[in-house]
Order: structure tokens, then sequence, then C-alpha cells
């Protein structure tokens, strides 16, 4: 459904109104019976907004009444019927309405001013006398009931003041949306991002999407990047002995239990069933960190349906969850969604609140037919005979029938806890339809498309013929066309119905012995294009089905099936546009060494194909394969080792359980975390500094693996991603030469400028480092950036250096010159020695005088 800012607009407006006007009720008194009746005075009044508006811009009128209708209550009682007169800045008139109040009194209209200059609007009421109608069902409520004593009562006619409304030439710039995020995003998506419904995809349940297969509102992963993994059961190699020279493997259900049934993901969160013995129930699981939010153990009134209900081990006792819903409720006392889970057991249907996982309500007696989703998100079963009944079944009317649903007097969605509802009441409506024209093969919201005749997978087909019925409210089961065919393209082949698209506007059909497809015009049936080029002779077991084995998105026919080679053709011209080959593997006895392919889903210009088997002998295959293919070149963008049950999409997320090893798997674009350090953290200008750091994987399944990787999982270039997971995660050897990611460094000086350092490339272990002399004093900020790629979020870290003053060189020390000798003369020379003589003569006298 396509997000209207109008209709948010006038919604939000129609709220506040209903809200604001529903106060003046509680100060009217309800009183008995008026003889005679009354007659009061009323007053109209209008309001334009915004104003003043730019030309070609929606304004939002609204008009009102001092005086609410008396009787209204809900659903029923009377309305006001109102006109509102514009004039134009030219002079010209023109009239709005009638238009009828809501029960409150009030309307609005939406206009488009198409001129510059002033406008005038006045609002208008007729007068009403009171009649009571519509009457509410039988019990009356009682405050109907008592305010019917204002039947026969007469407002009388007035006249609004005259409004203006300035209309400019430029456009009134309203609120900007909030752009759709680069960096990492949870749950939930605040109210004010309404642009971000691009991205915020739910998996419903395949089949009853318009398109099946088709996940349009979500992106889709690009790599094969793990952001964690969750046991469901054992699996993978048992170990130990090998018996009868066969290793054992655990069991898989992939036959008839099917452990891994149908995932569900609504608002992030996975929920999936769990039929593994003695545990049944299900999980709440978040998408993003495979956190475990809350388990039920098989809650609410059980269904035992054996066997054939799919109940494992030939027990059907538990819940089995097999589709969600969003049901967008909106009225005058309610707005928003509510998200439930659904567990069908044949007839019976039993609902539960998506918050708690807490049973609320079943629905018995719920019919087959052919399955859509409603406007709203009512799940929808369209019946058709060939005694000419055409039917709506709807599970909203089933629980919001009137006779046991008090609630739909007063416009609200109250699903009556531990009710069990029957769901004879859920028809909408019924219609004639042509006798005899054979079953319903395609729900396209206005229109049914059906067949007759079509031949089986043995016999083949003879006289066949598809027509359409409409569905437009008031010419529902009306025959648009019918086209009649004598034989099939190929004589004595077989024809199947294809895949549909209503955006190219035709429909397909398979003729399974030649492998080729056919289109013709949605609206006349008449030929459009066909056969196409022949696809491989093993595409015959997997053609017969048709729809199955083939889906139109983006303007092309997708088809796939037991060859291995996924073909695409122009829903234009038929033409072959690409194939792709699956690459062969030496365990594969199918055509060349390739594996059968199954369609997981469409998103976001890429495929994704897994490969499968319906009774796998044991040991399993190797080489089975989650792939993700380029929708507009044929390119295979990723492959991992994976053996597929049936993967979802939601909020860019993929989960499939992975028979290999019993573990559910979650692909997807992760966060990231920088880190960065320079040392030393102070230098002399002049002096260089050691920058480094690491780029790591913060994926919840990081934590499983850091044993392995103490330092945190390094990130690792997009080029390299399939083998890096498969090393971390599935046990295979660890690539030699894997790149890591590039970073910016960057730095912030001193005085404020930018500094660009350049770029390095971690390393397997998610370090990289550089070198670098800043060249001023001062203090430094370093800044580290990732800037993200297809399998990481960006990420970013700072770090500060200090440059101070260069020191003073150091200087060589000379040797002193030796000081310069005295000048002695010769009488001064004579002078000293004659004195030295004497001292010498006197030391010596005393020396002998001693002796003796």
């Amino acid at each position: 459904m396509k997000f209207s800012r109008n209709k948010a607009k006038v919604t939000t407006i129609s709220l506040v109104l209903v809200l604001t006007i529903s106060a003046i009720l509680v100060a009217f008194p309800t009183v008995g019976a008026h003889d005679p009746p009354r007659t009061k005075d009323s007053w109209a009044y209008v309001a334009v907004s915004p104003n003043p508006i730019g030309q070609g811009q929606n304004v939002f009128v609204t008009f009102w009444l001092d005086t609410l209708p008396q009787t209204a209550n809900g659903a029923y009682g009377d309305r006001y019927t109102w006109t509102v007169e514009v004039t134009k800045p030219d002079g010209s008139k023109e009239t709005l309405g009638p238009i009828t109040s809501d029960p409150v009194g009030s309307g609005y209209a939406l206009y488009i001013p198409d001129q510059v200059g002033t406008y005038t609007f006045q609002s208008f009421f007729p007068g009403h006398t009171y009649t009571g109608e519509p009457a509410p069902p039988q019990p009356w409520d009682p405050y109907i009931t008592s305010n019917m004593a204002y039947v026969n009562d007469t407002l009388n006619p007035s006249e609004s003041d005259i409004v203006e409304l300035t209309v400019q030439a430029d456009p009134v710039m309203g609120t900007e949306d909030v752009p759709l995020p680069t960096e990492y995003w949870t749950r939930p998506i605040e109210g004010e991002n309404r642009e971000w419904y691009k991205i915020g995809g739910n998996w419903l349940a395949a089949g009853e999407q318009d398109v099946p297969g088709f996940a349009e509102y979500t992106t889709a992963p690009k790599t094969a990047h793990i952001m964690w993994t969750r046991p469901y059961w054992f699996g993978g190699v048992v170990g130990g002995e090998v018996p009868n020279g066969q290793i054992p493997y655990y069991y898989d259900g992939l036959s008839y239990e099917r452990l891994w049934r149908t995932a569900i993901i609504i608002n992030g969160i996975l929920y999936y069933s769990v039929d593994t013995p003695p545990r049944y129930g299900y999980y709440a699981i978040d998408i993003r960190t495979g956190e475990e939010l809350w388990f039920q153990n098989s809650t609410g009134p059980l269904q035992a349906t054996g066997s054939g209900g799919g109940g494992t081990w030939g027990s059907g006792d538990y819940v089995k969850l097999s589709f969600g819903q969003i049901l967008e409720y909106d009225c005058p006392n309610q707005h928003g969604a509510f998200a439930y889970l659904w567990a069908n057991y044949g007839s019976t249907w039993q609902m539960y609140d998506a918050w708690t996982g807490n049973w609320i309500c079943n629905i018995e007696n719920v019919p087959g037919g052919s399955a859509a989703y409603g406007p709203i998100g009512s799940i929808l079963r369209y019946q058709y005979n060939n005694k000419g009944y055409l039917s709506l079944w709807n599970s909203t009317q089933a629980i919001w029938y009137h006779e046991e649903f008090s609630g739909n007097n007063y416009w609200t969605w109250r699903p009556f806890m531990g009710e069990t509802f029957d769901g004879n009441n859920g028809y909408s409506w019924n219609a004639t339809a042509p006798v005899g024209l054979g079953s319903i093969f395609a729900v396209l919201g206005d229109r049914l498309l059906g067949q007759s005749g079509m031949g089986s997978y043995d016999y083949g087909t003879n006289a066949y013929s598809i027509w359409c019925l409409n569905l437009e409210q008031g010419h529902e089961g009306e025959l648009m066309w019918k086209k009649d065919y004598a034989s099939p393209p190929t004589q004595n082949a077989t024809v199947t119905p294809g895949p549909v698209s209503v955006e190219d506007g035709i429909f397909t059909i398979a003729i399974k012995e030649t492998r080729e497809w056919y289109a013709y015009d949605l609206d006349t049936g008449e030929y459009v294009w066909g056969p196409t080029e022949s696809m491989n002779a093993y595409d015959m077991y997997s053609m017969r089905r048709g729809t199955g084995t083939g889906i139109i998105v983006y303007g092309k026919l997708l088809a796939y099936g037991y060859s291995g080679v996924l073909y695409c053709f122009d829903a234009s011209t038929g033409q072959l546009l690409w194939t792709e080959p699956t690459e062969s593997g030496f365990d594969s006895y199918y055509d060349e060494g390739r594996f059968p392919l199954s369609l997981g889903f469409v998103a976001d210009g890429k495929i994704y194909l897994y490969s499968t088997e319906h009774s796998a002998s044991k040991p399993l295959w190797r080489g089975s394969k989650l792939r993700c293919i380029n929708i507009e070149s044929g390119e295979t963008l990723w492959a991992t080792d994976h053996w597929g049950n049936h993967p979802a999409i939601g909020d860019g997320y993929i989960v499939d359980l992975n028979n290999y090893d019993g573990q559910i798997y979650c692909y997807g674009k992760g966060p990231s975390a920088t880190t960065v350090t320079a040392s030393p953290k102070v230098v002399a200008k002049g002096t260089g500094v050691l920058i480094e750091g690491m780029v790591t994987d913060v994926s919840a399944g990081a934590k499983s693996v850091e044993a392995r990787f103490p330092n945190g999982l390094p990130a690792i270039a997009d080029v390299d991603m399939t083998e890096w997971m498969d090393y971390v995660y599935k046990q295979k050897p660890m690539p030699m030469d894997a790149s890591g990611v590039s970073v910016t460094l960057d730095a912030i000086a001193p005085d404020g400028s930018f500094i660009n350092i350049g770029r390095v490339t971690s390393d397997m272990s998610g370090m990289f480092k550089k070198m670098w002399t800043p060249d001023t004093e001062g203090e430094y900020t370093i800044i580290a950036t990732f800037e993200g790629s297809d399998s990481y979020f960006s990420s970013y870290a700072e770090t500060a250096v200090g440059v101070g003053s260069a020191l003073a060189p150091i200087q060589p020390i000379e040797p002193e010159e030796p000081a310069e000798a005295p000048f002695i003369t010769t009488e001064i020379a004579i002078i000293i020695a004659v004195v030295v003589v004497a001292i010498i003569g006197v030391v010596a006298f005393w020396a002998l005088r001693k002796r003796k």
C-alpha cells in the first residue's frame, strides 16, 4: 500500500476535530421526549489551512457546526449536509459539496488553488430535522436510545463568516522528510521518519502477498555477511562410528515434518515455530541480534489435526504459525495498525498477539478459496463454484460482525479475548457470476483470473479457456472477458497458468513439454508474445506447476527450476535477456552437475535463490547455495554454502534454516567499530607519530566467535566476504589472502583547519597503521573513518596528539686555548735563581744543626 502524505494529514486533522468536538458532546445532557419538537438556531464555521499556501498545493478546508448531530453515535444516527462556496481571485465561484458530516457534525475537503491571489471560503448549513437514521441494530445502545428524544427536532440554516486564503506563486515548504539511514539502525522507526516505510518491510507469508515472492519495501544484502546464527535443533554430522559405511547425519525434517515451516517477520521480529519433540511452540527473535525475546510453549486451545495436518511424528496438538497480519484500522475513533500471528488448522484459525505471542481468539468454519490480503490487511478468501456463485470471505468481518461485536457501534477494533467466532459471519459479499467458468488462479485486487480445461501433468491439454471477473464495488462477479482456445499452442502439450503482472498488464502460460512461455493481455485476453526460447529439459518437471516456477517483477519474467539455470525474459516482448547457469558440483546428479533452483524472493533489484530437495538422501550433497543475483545483468553477486528451506526477508535481513548444520542464519549489513591511537602522545615539532587502530565487525554473531578472535572479529572487504564468513561461521578453511577495509585518516589542526593524512587498508587482523609528522605546534585531533561497505555500516574514532616547540640544537664543546705564559727577563731569572739557592742553603743549615 502506497503512503499518502495527504491521507496522513487528513486523518490527523480529522482525529483532532473528533477529539476536540467530542469534548463538547459530554456537555450535552440527554433529556426526555420533546413535545412539541424543538427548533434551534445554528452557527456555521469554516477554516482553511495552511494559510498562506503556494499555487497548486493542497489546502485543507474544515467546516463544522456549534451543535452536534444529537442522535449520532458511531456508525449510526443523523449526519449533517454541507456546501462550501469558494470565490477565486478572478471573481469566479466554485461550490464544494454537498458533503456529509462525520458523527460530530464536522466535515472536510481537500482543495487545490490554481490562481495566485486571495481566495474566500464560506460554509453553508441548509438546516436539518433529526430522523435518527440510520438506526442501530437491535438491541439499541442505551445512549443512542436516550438520544432518540431529539427525533423531529430541527436546526435552522446558517452560514459561516467569510475566510480568506492567500495563495502565492512559490510553494510553501513543509517539514522536510528525514532521509533514509546510512548508519546502522534499529526498530522502532520513529514516527516522523515517514519515508522509512520504504525500507521497513515485513514478511507475512509468501503465498498471501500481492506478488508472491516479491519483497517491495526493503533493502537486501549485497554480500554474504552473517549477522548471527542460532541453533534450531541438532544438525549436521553426528560423528562417531560410521554404520554401513554411511556418514550419519541428524534428521532434518525436509520431507514432510518440515521443521522450518513458516518464517514471519513483523517490525524487525522473526517468528518461527519449532516442531522438535518434545519441544513445541514458537519463538520471537530480534532479527538484528538473534536475541530471544520470548518463547510460547504451545499456549492457547490446541487443535489436533493428525499427520495430514503437518504434526511432527503424526501429532498436531501444538501451535504451528502459518502467516502474519498487519491490520491497518482507520476510523473516527481509532487510527493505526495492529500486528497478529495466525495458525491455520484447515477450517479453524487461531489469532495471536504479535507483541506477546498470547492467544486472542479463534475463528471456526473458515472456508477455503483463493488467498489475498485486502486493502487494510484483512485476510481474504475468494470462492467461485461452477453454479455461478462468487463470494468474498474476510477475516476482519468474521470478528467484527454486528451481532457479536458490539464495539462496532463505536468504530473500535477490539477482538474479544477468548472468543470463538463463527466464520460463517465473515462473508463481506456474495454475487452472481457466469456458470461453469472453472477455477480461480490469480487474485489481482480489482479482478480475478481463472481457467478451465488446462491439462494435468500426465495427460496434456485439449480445448481450454481463460476468463476474468470484475471485483469492483457494484460490479462484483461481472464477466470482463473470456477467451476460448481450441488447443494449446503446441499440440498435445500441457498448459498451466503462469505468473501474472498487473504492472506489466500481462498474464502468462507455461508449456511443460517444450519449456516455453506465452503472454496475454490482462485487459482483453489477447495474445501479446510467445513462445520464448526453450528452457532446459530438466525444467519440464518444474514447469508443470506454472506459477510455482516463475515471477514477473521489474518488467522481467524470471523462470527457474530443476535445471539449475535462471532465465530472464523481457516481460513486454518475451525476449531472452540473459541466463545464469549456477556452478557445477561433483555431488550433483542433475544436469551438468547443477542443483535445482527455488525462489526465495526478489527484493531491492536482486534475486535470491536456494537449492534443496524434497527428500534428500544422506549425506547431503555438497555445494548447495543461497545465491544473490543482479536482476539487470544476471551476474551472481554472491553464493554461500547453504542448504535452504525457505528464506524470508525483513528490514534488509535474510533469515533461513541451513540444513547443513541445523542452524538459523541471518544475512545482512552489520555494524562496525573503529578504534585509533597515536604514539607518542606528545612530540616535538617535526617529530613523527605512529597512527594505528582496528576496524572490527561488531554484529551480534561476533560474540559467538570471540574466543577465536579475542581482539575482535576483523572487518573484511566485500570481495572476500563469502569465504571469510564461511571460515568464521561454517568451519571452512581460513582464506589466506583476504583484504581488510579502507580507512580514511584525517586531522584537525590547532587552527581548526582540516588535514587529510591519507587512506590505509586494514589487514586480516583488522589492524591499520600509518606514520605521520605534524608540522605546527599545538593540539591535533586525529580521526579514523571507515566509510562502510556493502557488508558493514560506517564507524569512526578519534584520538589526540600534542606538538610542542622544537628543542635548541646541541652545540659541540670547543677546547679552550692555553693561557699565554708570562714574559720573564734575564735579570728576573738571575734573581729567582739566587733566591732559590739561598732558600736551599737555609734549609740545609738547619738540617745539619738538628743532626748535632
